[in-house]
Order: structure tokens, then C-alpha cells, then sequence
């Protein structure tokens, strides 16, 4: 739309920015607090529970324990969920380091689907090749093929 706005002649550009687009912002700004409304509320029907100061993940009576790169790691899978997000990616977003090898991605991977696992989550984080790890849960694991290898 801002591309097209540019085509415009000055007064028709400034109607456009100052009317059109704020309209189209707000939608989005909408739907993203909507989007943030239902995964919230997935957490909370899922039973699952997130406490940033402690950096845990409970679920129902079990709780795990979460060092300060597994939390990292965790709450950026939980943001994207269900996108698939890129082992560099990840050392880009979630530890601001792309200077790390995507092998550090893998073993932190396989140390937060253990601690799933032992939480009885009924989450884990899913593997597709040239595409990256996600974190599903259990009815989309199950019927989509996703693969927990790392």
C-alpha cells in the first residue's frame, strides 16, 4: 500500500498515509492482540503456565526448572508457535547471537524436550528439515507428522 501511495500525486499520498494506512495499522494491531488473546488462552485451557522471574513451566502439579538460554530459547518457540522458526533464527532472536554454532541450538533443543517430557506437557517441540523447530501440541503432533527428532 505504501508503495502504491508513492505513485500518487502529494495530496492524494498525504490522504492516503493519514487515512488508509492508520485504518490498516489498527486492523493489524487488532488482530495481533487477538492472536495474543487466543494463544494465551490455548496456555491456559493446555494447562501450561509460564513464570518469567522464575523461569519455569508448570503443568498441572509438576514444575521444571529452565537455565537462562533454555528460557530464552522456550518463550521464542512459544511466541512463533505454530511457524516453524530457523536454528539461526533462533541464535539471531532468541540469544542475539549468530556468532554461536546451530549446534547449540540442537543440544538446548534436546534439553527442553526433556524437560517436557518430564512435565507430562502435552507440547513438544517439533523438527522439520530446512524449516526448523516449532512448539506444537499434542493434537497438531499427532495429526500432522511432526517429527521430535533434532
Amino acid at each position: 500500500m505504501r508503495a502504491q501511495a508513492d505513485t500518487l500525486p502529494e495530496a492524494g499520498r498525504k490522504d492516503v498515509m493519514e487515512n488508509d494506512v492508520a485504518v490498516i495499522e489498527r486492523q493489524l494491531t487488532r488482530y495481533q492482540r487477538r492472536i495474543e488473546f487466543w494463544f494465551d488462552r490455548q496456555w491456559d485451557l493446555e494447562g501450561l503456565s509460564i513464570d518469567e522471574s522464575e523461569r519455569t513451566i508448570a503443568y498441572r502439579e509438576r514444575l521444571v526448572q529452565l537455565t537462562r538460554r533454555e528460557y530464552q530459547l522456550f518463550t521464542m518457540l512459544a511466541g512463533a508457535s505454530p511457524a516453524f522458526t530457523s536454528a539461526t533464527q533462533l541464535l539471531a532472536e532468541a540469544w542475539h547471537d549468530t556468532r554461536l554454532p546451530e549446534e547449540t541450538v540442537r543440544t538446548y533443543i534436546v534439553r527442553l524436550r526433556r524437560k517436557l517430557a518430564a512435565l507430562g506437557a502435552p507440547a513438544q517441540i517439533a523438527n522439520r528439515p530446512r524449516r526448523g523447530y516449532s512448539l506444537v501440541f499434542q493434537d497438531y503432533a499427532s495429526q500432522d507428522g511432526y517429527s521430535s527428532a533434532t
